[in-house]
């Protein structure tokens, strides 16, 4: 695949829900003025929702793909919108800067580890309550950063890319904090998940 994404910035935002696209494409938007060549991989949490966030992106006048459609990422591709199912971890391994969603609305946020797990630096928004005990590991770490709307989620993104020594020290934070506490964490994950389905 002709994936130009080597030699320019890539983040990714993961698991979005609705009302957090438009902040996401706004802080976008914002970056580009500082990075024309970054790249945003854009991956909603629901399939019924991929149409819609591609359209919206499209809409807003940013040029656009789908994963699902095996289009190029050429250099004039500015978003990315993967919407595939089984397709996280090899999304989040191919960005910088890994953003988690369900974080700016209050859903209670998605899976902080994966992203920390594949050592990159890890953003979310303010709304975190189904994972309080990881983020809480991972934010005295020094391993993710909270943000609260498109400015903050823009400037937090844009000096990760300027700064790679702090978006590294970042990355191998969250790695550490994943390698000592890989037991505690996956008996957290299981509660969780066992909360989440009941």
């Amino acid at each position: 695949e002709a994936w130009q994404t080597a030699q320019r910035p890539v983040w990714i935002a993961a698991s979005t829900h609705a009302g957090e696209d438009e902040v996401i494409l706004a802080a976008h938007r914002k970056l580009l003025k500082s990075h024309s060549d970054a790249l945003l991989i854009l991956v909603p949490r629901h399939p019924e929702r991929f149409n819609s966030v591609f359209e919206l992106s499209q809409q807003q006048g940013f040029n656009s793909v789908r994963r699902s459609k095996a289009e190029s990422v050429v250099s004039e591709t500015s978003v990315l919108v993967g919407d595939t199912m089984g397709e996280l971890l090899f999304l989040y391994a191919l960005a910088d800067i890994a953003f988690v969603g369900g974080s700016l609305v209050p859903n209670g946020g998605h899976n902080l580890l994966e992203p920390a797990a594949l050592d990159r630096p890890v953003l979310s928004g303010p709304h975190l309550f189904n994972f309080l005990e990881i983020a809480a590991m991972l934010r005295s770490a020094g391993a993710l950063e909270e943000v609260s709307d498109a400015a903050g989620l823009a400037a937090t993104v844009q000096r990760l890319i300027e700064q790679p020594e702090q978006a590294k020290t970042m990355a191998d934070a969250g790695l550490a904090v994943m390698k000592a506490n890989q037991g505690a964490l996956q008996k957290l994950l299981d509660g969780i998940g066992r909360l989440i389905e009941a």
